[in-house]
């Protein structure tokens, strides 16, 4: 009796030691020391408590040699051997392994069915992970390899400060906005002024962008931190009802009033779910706490403004729970909604104690929310090109041009510092530079991930390399450069930490990484992250060329305003003298890449899955 109970211990604590060294990514030194203690233990009890000799002791004892070799080498084969003679060894000892009366009984049945299912997901975790390829072998470039700016070449932080302040007169650029337009006839003409032809695709969507939004309870106005992006709209009036403090899915209750609702922000977000690093520079740099919270919270908290449309709700009022007033002043968020048509605003926390207390007296509150729809509004996406010695090979160059404030998105701006460099010597292959729209309005314009997807899809010639068309070797995403850390502190106070916002990089494979970490290596005050596209995951529009299976560095700092539409654009937060360094590091990346053989550079990883390294 013991000893089946035993055995099916035994064969649990097998599949949950192969399920964890699966799952946590960066973890599985530590699993796998604990795995071959357990076995070890599993050998002395057998050989020395119960004197028994048995034939899956041959699989424990592969299991101990494959995981010994896997911490000596970081072999990622012998980590997945190992694992699966840790589901085989659990199998063994779970379906076969039993002693004792052979009367089948419901509930030998039933454990025997619930253990194999447990063992199936644990063999299609580890068939994923083998697909995924979650550890890879570092790639260490040759110490000659470094290439070096000629500065003087290059503009000067006072340059692009310039036309940062040029880009930041244009006001907000959401998609197809008339900043947004200005902004883009600018760009193009710049390119057009280098002497460069101008590639335009035209587009057309339906618009969305608030021009007012109040909230008035007892005739006192209420402060609304930010209106709800593609919500909905009132007239000038707006909508008046009964406000009831409800949950976001029982909108029932509010039907024919204003729902009141809370989204208490994610704090201390299991971020190895979204993020896997592959390296850092420092080496001490990991991933900020609290990371992109909002935009986190707005995706995974939705408010389901559909389903309070369906409800007869008039309108919502969204209030922020867990985080300081200052920060969620004029937050763009979300900005990957579907047009809902029922207007909606954000209200911070200590407005909307007020808000709640209204709701729960059953007072009425009037809602206005003016925005301007535009059907059929015109926006394009344009690329340039700068002609390789090898006309067959491209290096893609990409961000997007809508934006908010100054580094949402200021990628567009630091390309044509780039193209004005490297148009002074012809590159090995064909640069070329696509500027994209529709960031800001995903839902129309994502493809199958980012914005940069529409474009790709409507320019198969220039990457894919098929039919006689261009084939991309590599790519490099620029975006939201100069950017200067601003956190919630204990005290909940927002404010500068003093430090650079986290300089997250996607790299495609081991060689980007490599490239990119010779790229800053020489660099002042870097504080670089280098990440792998993680469980579909990859932020910022350098996603597109993963899928596509280019090799990418992706640079996407994500500091907690990125997503602020105010009035001074956050210039309070850029700093110019950083965007050059910054500008710095992807010319010698572009360089390093350019001169990298293309059977070296490879192609892309694709995702990891499960739990990410993150530190």
């Amino acid at each position: 009796m013991l000893g089946n109970l035993y055995r099916r211990l035994s064969a649990v604590l097998l599949l949950i030691l192969a399920l964890c060294t699966t799952v946590f990514i960066g973890k599985e030194t530590v699993i796998s020391i604990i795995a071959i203690i357990f076995l070890l233990a599993e050998l002395g009890i057998s050989f020395l408590l119960l004197k028994k000799r048995e034939k899956v002791h041959v699989v424990f004892i592969s299991a101990m040699v494959a995981e010994g070799l896997f911490l000596l080498t970081r072999e990622f084969w012998l980590l997945a051997l190992s694992i699966l003679l840790l589901i085989v060894a659990g199998i063994w000892r779970g379906l076969f392994g039993q002693k004792g009366s052979r009367r089948v009984t419901p509930f030998l049945v039933v454990r025997k069915v619930l253990f194999s299912i447990a063992a199936l997901i644990v063999t299609a975790f580890w068939g994923i992970g083998i697909y995924a390829k979650p550890i890879t072998t570092p790639v260490a470039l040759a110490a000659d390899a470094a290439v070096t700016i000629d500065e003087r070449k290059l503009d000067s932080a006072a340059v692009m400060l310039k036309d940062i302040e040029v880009m930041n007169s244009f006001g907000s650029r959401t998609t197809g906005s008339e900043g947004h337009n200005q902004f883009i006839k600018w760009l193009e003409q710049q390119a057009t002024d280098m002497g460069l032809q101008v590639y335009r695709d035209r587009y057309t969507f339906d618009r969305w962008e608030e021009k007012s939004s109040s909230l008035m309870i007892d005739q006192q106005s209420i402060h609304v931190s930010s209106a709800f992006p593609y919500s909905g709209e009132t007239d000038e009036k707006g909508v008046t009802g009964e406000l009831v403090y409800t949950k976001r899915s029982e909108y029932d209750q509010a039907s024919g009033k204003i729902a009141v609702i809370e989204i208490e922000n994610f704090r201390n977000f299991p971020i190895g779910i979204v993020m896997n690093m592959r390296d850092s520079s420092p080496k001490e740099s990991q991933i900020a706490p609290n990371e992109g919270d909002l935009v986190l919270t707005t995706a995974l908290k939705e408010a389901k403004l559909e389903q309070a449309k369906e409800m007869g709700v008039k309108a919502v009022v969204v209030v922020w729970k867990g985080v300081s007033d200052d920060k969620v002043e004029k937050q763009y968020v979300p900005f990957t909604t579907d047009y809902a048509g029922i207007p909606a605003i954000w209200v911070n926390e200590t407005e909307g104690q007020k808000v709640i207390s209204a709701a729960q007296a059953h007072k009425e509150g009037t809602v206005i929310l003016d925005a301007e729809i535009q059907k059929n509004a015109p926006t394009e996406s344009f690329y340039v090109k700068i002609d390789g010695k090898n006309k067959d090979e491209a290096i893609i160059v990409n961000t997007h041009t809508d934006g908010i404030n100054v580094v949402e998105e200021n990628g567009a701006v630091g390309m044509l510092s780039m193209i004005r460099y490297l148009q002074q010597e012809q590159p090995e292959r064909t640069m070329i530079f696509a500027f994209v729209t529709g960031h800001f309005r995903l839902p129309v314009f994502k493809g199958s991930s980012q914005a940069t997807s529409t474009w790709m899809e409507g320019h198969r010639e220039l990457w894919d390399g098929e039919n006689e068309h261009i084939k991309a070797v590599a790519g490099i995403t620029v975006e939201h450069l100069g950017s200067m850390e601003w956190k919630d502190d204990d005290t909940g106070h927002y404010g500068p930490t003093g430090q650079i916002s986290t300089e997250y990089t996607y790299a495609g494979n081991e060689m980007m990484a490599a490239i990119w970490l010779k790229a800053i290596e020489k660099t002042d005050g870097t504080r670089t992250v280098l990440l792998r596209g993680h469980n579909k995951f990859e932020f910022g529009e350098s996603q597109p060329l993963l899928e596509a299976g280019i090799p990418v560095i992706g640079f996407i700092p994500m500091p907690d305003y990125l997503l602020v539409d105010s009035d001074n654009r956050e210039m309070d937060k850029f700093d110019a003298k950083l965007m050059h360094t910054q500008i710095v590091s992807l010319l010698k990346a572009v360089k390093l890449v350019d001169g990298t053989e293309t059977t070296k550079l490879g192609k892309s990883d694709g995702y990891s899955f499960f739990y990410g390294r993150t530190k």
